[in-house]
């Protein structure tokens, strides 16, 4: 870098949705500094997505931020069938609860608007020392060996910002990814659009989620826990134009439905167009791509906002270490680790909308059926996503790329509780089991690397058995586990110098 060379921030983050804010909270608490702007003038009050999953909520509570979020969702939301003869009949809920093997304190999936888990990141963000720039828009992007200088719009006019790094998770439609002329690789489908919008409606029972079934395809009112919100869904007629959004439109969806309600209010409107699409790498040079700025999916199985979550978390420990000296190289794993990941969700979303849209214009018993499949417990929830292939390994457990499951009942001198809580934080957490070495704690760092000693009699105490049976671990095993919540290594006690090599970008080897 150039001696003159000012960096204002180290990381500008464009883009203030879900994804961003998860984001700016990670780097936030890792000290790097970060600015992270917003074109609209406030915060979106627009539901878009609506489920937030068990391994986002473990995200979230990593970050300090799950608090408001478990608060104001709903776990369990029912169907209710309405016929235009006024039949109704009521069905189970289409989320799927995470099975026990997983190990998670959020196995089940919740219902809540977009806008609160916003809310729940940027009061986190607050905490931290951050906050949302509103009303700037990047027009304008120069890369160069050492830098991006980015032209952001203001109210008060151009201005030029120097970061080390440019992360856009502005969205579907990025602006980031036009100025750098990136486009998404896919297939967007014309013929399957989606009318949506928040809307508030009078004596209609919050406690389900309410489907009119018809020729002209289904509608949907989800309730938005926590306000008078409904979102309503509905497909446009195949062979027709969707028309102008508005009250009185889907009033009149409505109306065609026999549902027997009234919207008594509208307060934000779209037309939603099924896109599969992605980018083949999310990194060019100092910038790098987020969410649905990367990845667009269709709406099945609710990934939108929680694959965009998760791709935050696993690039914020990459670029916090990046910034603090680790090789440049380290953030090409990102894109490695997070690609096959969206591609998966793509076909699998993909797959869930194919079987469920020949149903939309049926009876209750087929749109049931169809709903059903909609969700499942591995890759819908995240618990079940790995980095890399598990192949010919032996080893019992969780395994390298692995998630790191929770262990209940650990207690030791000033401890009680839950492995999650040794691994909150910003750190890497290094789990040595009836392993007294004490090379663990004279070779790392304790401000990188936590090192925890889980023992059956002594030490913290692994009082329940629940650590011996989520890991099997054999005596004098060490686990190490990233900032993300992924296995980095699994190694025998006598393989110590192998951990150390597994640690390039967690501490120092003295």
């Amino acid at each position: 870098m150039n001696e003159h060379d000012v960096f204002q921030t180290d990381v500008l983050i464009v883009g203030a949705g879900p994804v961003g804010l998860t984001l700016a909270c990670d780097l936030a608490r890792r000290g790097v500094a970060c600015r992270i702007v917003e074109r609209d003038a406030t915060a979106s009050r627009a539901s878009k997505a609506k489920t937030i999953q068990p391994r986002s909520l473990e995200v979230l509570d990593d970050l300090g931020a799950v608090e408001h979020v478990v608060r104001h969702g709903i776990a369990d939301l029912p169907l209710r069938f309405h016929d235009s003869s006024g039949g109704i009949v009521d069905g189970s809920s289409i989320t799927v609860r995470a099975r026990d093997s997983f190990r998670t304190p959020y196995p089940d999936p919740l219902w809540i608007g977009q806008f609160d888990v916003e809310h729940a990141l940027r009061e986190r963000l607050r905490q931290l020392g951050g906050s949302v720039e509103h009303q700037v828009e990047a027009v304008d992007l120069v890369q160069d060996q050492d830098g991006v200088t980015a032209t952001l719009r203001t109210p008060e006019g151009d201005r030029t910002v120097r970061a080390r790094y440019v992360v856009a998770t502005d969205g579907g439609k990025s602006t980031v990814r036009g100025l750098l002329g990136l486009h998404l690789e896919g297939e967007t489908r014309e013929a399957e659009r989606w009318y949506i919008g928040d809307v508030t409606v009078n004596g209609l029972a919050r406690d389900h989620m309410h489907v009119w079934t018809s020729d002209d395809g289904m509608l949907v009112l989800t309730p938005l826990p926590h306000s008078d919100l409904w979102q309503l869904q509905a497909p446009v007629p195949s062979g027709t134009e969707p028309g102008t959004p508005t009250r009185e439109l889907y009033q009149r969806l409505l109306d065609e439905r026999n549902a027997g309600i009234t919207l008594t209010s509208a307060v934000w409107l779209s037309v939603y167009r099924v896109n599969i699409r992605m980018l083949t790498d999310y990194r060019r040079g100092r910038v790098l791509f987020a969410g649905d700025a990367a990845h667009v999916h269709t709406p099945a199985g609710g990934q939108g906002m929680n694959t965009g979550i998760q791709d935050a978390y696993n690039l914020g420990w990459k670029l916090g270490a990046v910034i603090r000296g680790a090789s440049p190289d380290l953030l090409d794993t990102y894109s490695a680790e997070r690609a096959p990941v969206a591609r998966t969700v793509l076909a699998l979303s993909t797959r869930k909308l194919d079987r469920t849209t020949p149903h939309i214009g049926g009876d209750s018993a087929m749109l049931g059926a169809a709903f059903s499949e909609l969700a499942d417990d591995a890759v819908t929830t995240g618990l079940g996503i790995r980095y890399g292939s598990r192949s010919d390994d032996p080893t019992e457990g969780p395994v390298a790329g692995d998630r790191a499951p929770n262990a209940t009942g650990l207690r030791g001198p000033g401890f009680t509780g839950d492995l999650f809580d040794l691994t909150r934080g910003p750190h890497w957490t290094l789990i040595a089991f009836e392993n007294d070495d004490p090379a663990l704690t004279d070779r790392t760092d304790p401000a990188t690397v936590h090192v925890h000693r889980i023992n059956t009699d002594d030490g913290i105490v692994d009082g329940h058995g629940e650590f011996q049976r989520a890991y099997t671990p054999r005596r004098g095993e060490l686990v190490l586990i990233r900032p993300d919540g992924h296995i980095a290594a699994r190694l025998p006690h006598d393989r110590t110098a192998g951990l150390f090599g597994a640690l390039p970008f967690a501490a120092p080897v003295r």
